[in-house]
């Protein structure tokens, strides 16, 4: 019975791959799978880089400039080293040498000008230009084949953290928007073997020529994407897959008592949102936006839907366990409170609202849920609507007046304009506040770090206050591989993933 238990997972693994039998001699590649789709729209640009898919392709074929350990540190990738100028306008970055493209190129600073410069380009369009609007394109200069030079206009104190944005992967010299949209010319550790954009199954072959000696560690990868999570757990249990890059807090727990299988967790980072539109009734009114936030309780949805896999969150982007938040208090429900504010907002016998949402990351749907049940006390009733998890960010996202939303974990420089200026390409919530801009700006040229963080803090402090996001907790991801294999850590900020030295038992790379 057990062998027969075994062969019916093996085959339920085989039809989710829709993998069929094994040729001989086939490659058996390290199979890992992801959560969040990006079919039909998936993109090999770093420029264009939107969902969760295009940082699990793009992070297998590219280098970023510089990278940031799990602090939010800046550390060295194709920059090996790096200084500024005693007035703060100069950043000089020193390269790594012996670096190669996958077509053979070498590596060079002018194709990290060009990189940068592409990225604030208005013909090309990329979303990285309102990230870096800071940047000069003619400061950007290449001024030997090694070393590359960033002159500000002004003082940008944070700029190598910057710089390791999900954009800021390095691409060949005179790469085209259409050329680099399928195919990508990377140096980083695999190369881009089968591929289609509108196919989730995607397989990259080792870089051979790779400048970090000895890596990657397996012979190939083969990337997938799965949006059902007992799929997901089907398909690890069975063999069929490697790695599960996030897993639920629910599957986590089952999963980690199984013998087969081994766990790693990230720091908490990546956050949900209730993202609601502040330039549409009602919540175009502070006080509702403020009375919504007063009806959640963030510790019981820390317990019960990621099942104290995270921290409670005040929203804002920077958890309350990090020495940069505004506050470590956490924000207590207040049901008596969001009453009073909805009575001044015109609203005393509660108010019909509509809330969209759908599994296009675990635990969306389980969170609307329970801000329905907890905004119900307040006389508030929240009308639901679960959308089919693989077209939630094409068709729903961004596009209706009050949606969930997930975000990965960003240091406090880039991630507070990078979804909350007014300017921002993923303003969820059309929230506009120019002070809140001031200080961002403030913040970025202020070479003090203590009254840089100060700032930083008060930005925190007016968008949990006046925005129109609720960020009621932090997961920290967790992975899920099996126990013969090793190397994999996931990275609080889902657009990093480092697959180079993960690798399976057989399924080693020749060396």
């Amino acid at each position: 019975m057990r062998n027969e238990r075994k062969i019916r997972a093996l085959l339920l693994g085989a039809v989710i791959f829709g993998l069929g039998p094994v040729a001989a001699g086939a490659q058996d590649c390290v199979k890992v799978i992801g959560t969040e789709p990006g079919v039909p729209n998936l993109t090999m640009d770093p420029a264009f880089v939107n969902l969760a898919d295009d940082s699990y392709q793009q992070n297998a074929v590219y280098n970023r400039l510089v990278n940031l350990d799990s602090s939010f540190q800046p550390i060295p990738e194709l920059a090996k080293s790096w200084n500024v100028s005693e007035d703060g306008l100069t950043w000089t970055f020193e390269l790594e040498e012996g670096v190669t493209f996958h077509d053979g190129r070498p590596m060079t600073a002018k194709d990290v000008v060009y990189s940068f410069r592409r990225l604030l380009d208005p013909k090309v369009g990329s979303p990285a230009a309102a990230v870096l609007n800071f940047l000069d394109a003619d400061g950007i200069t290449a001024i030997d084949d090694h070393t590359v030079a960033f002159k500000t206009p002004t003082v940008v104190a944070d700029l190598p953290t910057v710089l390791a944005i999900k954009y800021g992967l390095v691409v060949p010299e005179g790469s085209t928007s259409e050329e680099l949209k399928l195919k990508a010319v990377g140096t980083g550790p695999f190369v881009q073997d089968v591929y289609s954009p509108t196919e989730t199954r995607r397989v990259f072959q080792r870089n051979n020529n790779y400048w970090r000696k000895g890596l990657p560690k397996a012979q190939c990868l083969e990337l997938s994407v799965v949006t059902e999570e007992v799929s997901r757990i089907a398909a690890i249990r069975s063999g069929a897959a490697d790695l599960i890059l996030s897993a639920g807090a629910a599957a986590a727990g089952v999963l980690a008592n199984d013998p087969t299988l081994k766990l790693e967790k990230s720091a908490p980072g990546t956050y949900l949102t209730l993202s609601m539109w502040t330039d549409t009734p009602p919540f175009n009114d502070v006080r509702v936006r403020q009375a919504l936030k007063k009806v959640v309780d963030r510790q019981l949805l820390v317990d019960t839907i990621i099942l104290g896999n995270g921290v409670a969150g005040n929203d804002n982007p920077v958890p309350p366990t990090s020495p940069l938040a505004y506050t470590s208090e956490i924000k207590p429900q207040d049901i008596a409170g969001a009453k009073k504010l909805l009575a001044e907002a015109g609203h005393p016998n509660g108010l019909t609202i509509e809330l969209n949402t759908g599994e296009g990351y675990p635990g969306m749907v389980a969170l609307a849920q329970a801000f329905q049940q907890m905004a119900a006390q307040a006389g508030i009733t929240v009308n639901v609507i679960n959308n089919p998890a693989d077209s939630y960010w094409d068709v729903i996202w961004m596009k209706k007046p009050f949606f969930t939303s997930n975000w990965s974990g960003r240091p406090p420089a880039e991630g507070l304009p990078y979804t909350f200026t007014s300017d921002a390409k993923y303003n969820e919530a059309k929230w506009n506040n120019p002070e809140f801009d001031r200080l961002l700006k403030e913040a970025r040229s202020e070479t003090d770090v203590e009254k840089r963080n100060a700032l930083y803090k008060e930005a925190q402090k007016l968008l949990s206050d006046d925005g129109g996001v609720i960020i009621p907790y932090f997961v920290s991801d967790v992975a899920v591989m099996r126990a013969d294999c090793e190397g994999y850590v996931p990275h609080p900020q889902v657009p990093i993933l480092n697959y180079e030295n993960f690798v399976c038992k057989g399924k080693e790379a020749a060396q």
